[in-house]
């Protein structure tokens, strides 16, 4: 597997868990009161979340990247970037865009 698939799939693991922590965190602070450590700590959970938009930034490059290399679809494209947005699926979509970047590189060997 070439050196963008490997960081794309570190980098796709490290989104969606810290999505499903931003979404977790936000539904927290929603639903506690004002004296709760998620709404104490909303400083620090800001910074997660800013990091989580620049990492999701870096996904979405990495998987043009990877699109244009393998040839991918556009209806797989769009698809894999969309599901990257939900908590859970991201992981499927991950899984199933490094199957198909490794079909296609056992297909040009």
């Amino acid at each position: 597997m070439s050196g963008v698939a490997k960081a794309y799939r570190v980098v796709a693991y490290i989104v969606g868990i810290n999505l499903i922590f931003v979404i977790g965190a936000w539904l927290a602070q929603l639903s506690t009161d004002d004296s709760s450590w998620w709404n104490r700590n909303s400083g620090a959970i800001g910074i997660v979340d800013m990091i989580h938009g620049y990492l999701f930034m870096a996904l979405l490059v990495l998987i043009a990247v990877l699109a244009r290399r393998h040839r991918w679809k556009p209806a797989f494209i769009v698809t894999t970037m969309l599901f990257a947005t939900i908590p859970f699926v991201s992981f499927w979509a991950e899984h199933r865009a490094t199957k198909a970047v490794q079909e296609a590189e056992s297909a040009t060997v």
